[in-house]
């Protein structure tokens, strides 16, 4: 290797920063030379949220200098929206903004206390992120349940609701078994089942014993031939079978 070449490298390396620190400079405190102006913002990792909406709600515009746009205070907008859990913004020189966000994910139907006909989408760190366009979507009904608004403004329901969907999904136990559950009464939490059969969990404060308690019975017993299941007493199921019609 020729001795002049790593000087060489240095030298360009050098000559090559220059440009670009006299670039970034230019373009700092001489706006109106369009080096670094936006062009185009490209939006990563949404589905429930519109490009056009995530684009709007970060409120930068084509045109600004990209250096001097407040990704901070973009990203901070943009955690407003109910879908979005995270968001990361990063600049591209010379002319592109990216937004990669993270949106929640949808575990149940809250029922509207207030409108029983309109089912809020529940997600899954218990934000309530919208209405539900087609109730009929493959996710838990849930009723009983009260809304309040946290610090950040967002909606949420208690922990120990979303504690409870979470473990049941985590067991296996979905919406194809018990596709609503009640949580008007937390001592006595209740799940229905498609048929019309129903089986009461317990307090909310202890249920995941009880959902376990729930998964190892019905390795033994057929669901369907019980109209209630009741878990309330330490460890000893009360089974009440179906009526027998005669033919």
């Amino acid at each position: 290797m020729n001795e002049g070449e790593p000087r060489s490298a240095v030298r360009w390396a050098a000559v090559i920063g220059g440009i670009l620190i006299a670039a970034a400079i230019i373009a700092l405190y001489t706006p109106w030379v369009r080096i670094f102006d936006l062009r185009k913002i490209v939006v990563k990792g949404n589905y429930y949220t519109s490009t056009s909406q995530v684009e709007a709600s970060c409120g930068i515009r084509n045109g600004v200098n990209l250096l001097r746009a407040p990704l901070k205070q973009a990203r901070a907008s943009l955690l407003q929206l109910p879908w979005i859990m995270n968001a990361s913004l990063r600049r591209i020189l010379p002319h592109t903004l990216e937004i990669t966000v993270r949106e929640r994910t949808p575990i149940a139907l809250v029922i509207d206390s207030t409108d029983s006909s309109r089912m809020m989408v529940l997600g899954k760190d218990g934000v309530i992120v919208g209405y539900a366009r087609d109730a009929s979507a493959q996710f838990v009904h849930v009723s009983g349940v009260s809304v309040e608004s946290g610090p950040s403004g967002k909606i949420s329901v208690n922990g120990d609701v979303t504690r409870t969907l979470i473990y049941l999904r985590k067991q296996g136990l979905g919406r194809d078994l018990f596709p609503r559950i009640d949580f008007s009464n937390s001592s006595a939490v209740t799940m229905y089942t498609v048929d019309g059969g129903k089986v009461v969990l317990g307090p909310s404060s202890d249920i995941e014993e009880r959902i376990d308690e729930l998964k190892a019975l019905l390795r033994t017993i057929d669901l369907a031939d019980y109209q209630m299941i009741d878990l309330r007493f330490g460890g000893e199921a009360r089974l009440v079978p179906r009526k027998v019609v005669n033919r």
